[in-house]
């Protein structure tokens, strides 16, 4: 049984060869460079996870090609439900999703990505791992513990780096979500302007809601592009109406128009800042689907509930 440090180098280079093949597969898909992985360096963990998984729990099958096959199978699909649900639990967002797959189990896993582990599983054990315990073996345990301990430095720094700056951007885009649903409730031009748009566009905003998710750009960054069309709109509807009403409405429409403005120099701040989210998006574009669906979700709701009220 190796060492806690020699299982560490274990579990970091097979983290850096998933996420080689992650990028490799994904860049070719996309035709452009994709950086596969949550974290900003090379890593994909789970690769690691599953590879350590694989050696130390398919001993005994090693040498059988089916049953290593399918209990390679087993594990690794296990493990990746596991770790989709965990992310999700995290971080309130689907990662990956094989729901257009056959044979998928709540989008989590599906068949074609566990026959490809399944295969994957035999040719670690036969072929990689046993070069990659020679590569290992020829370090003294000196260099093999300074190594590791390095290497654990820097994966802990990269991930704590790359969830605070989700969290911190989470909080923020949160936050003005808040304060524009203050500017809507202190003027009526918000509720006028929702019921005047569905009355218009109830029979085709089922169809566009679809199309807008594949359209969005940024990252938590989905919600902030989502807000910052929703503000412009706003600001437009309050710029038409402003010659309408009272003195005192004409007084709310500007507060809420100067409101709006300064809401918009925040976004373009957060844009600047955070460019860790907008990679991770590009790594996992599914998040773009996740994140928009709790608005149209709410969105729909409305709509069936106004078509309801209308008859």
């Amino acid at each position: 049984m190796p060492d806690i440090f020699t299982i560490f180098l274990y579990f970091m280079i097979y983290s850096c060869l998933g996420w080689c093949c992650e990028t490799v597969y994904c860049s070719i898909g996309q035709k452009r460079f994709v950086n596969r992985g949550f974290l900003n360096g090379p890593l994909c963990p789970v690769y690691g996870c599953g590879a350590l998984l694989v050696i130390f729990l398919l001993k005994d099958v090693q040498s059988s090609v089916i049953p290593l096959f399918l209990s390679g199978m087993v594990v690794t699909t296990v493990l990746e439900y596991l770790t989709s649900v965990l992310l999700e639990k995290l971080f309130h967002m689907k990662w990956w999703d094989y729901s257009h797959f056959r044979f998928n189990i709540n989008g989590r896993v599906c068949l074609l990505n566990s026959c490809e582990f399944g295969a994957l599983s035999v040719f670690v054990m036969m072929v990689l791992h046993p070069m990659i315990e020679r590569f290992v073996g020829r370090f003294s345990s000196p260099i093999r513990i300074t190594a590791a301990v390095v290497l654990l430095v820097i994966i802990v720094a990269d991930t704590v780096v790359t969830v605070l700056s989700l969290l911190k951007l989470k909080g923020k885009l949160d936050e003005m979500y808040e304060r524009l649903d203050e500017i809507r409730e202190k003027t009526e031009e918000g509720a006028e302007r929702f019921k005047q748009e569905l009355s218009e566009r109830t029979d085709d905003f089922r169809e566009t809601l679809s199309e807008r998710v594949d359209e969005l750009k940024e990252t938590f960054a989905v919600r902030a592009e989502i807000l910052q069309a929703d503000m412009e709109e706003y600001r437009q509807a309050l710029s038409q109406r402003t010659s309408l009403g009272s003195e005192e409405r004409q007084r709310a429409v500007e507060e809420a128009k100067e409101k709006l403005s300064a809401l918009g120099e925040r976004m373009k701040q957060l844009e600047k800042e955070h460019i860790t989210s907008k990679r991770i998006l590009e790594a996992f574009p599914n998040l773009r689907k996740s994140q928009y669906n709790r608005f149209r979700e709410q969105l729909e709701e409305k709509i069936e509930s106004y078509r309801r009220n209308k008859k």
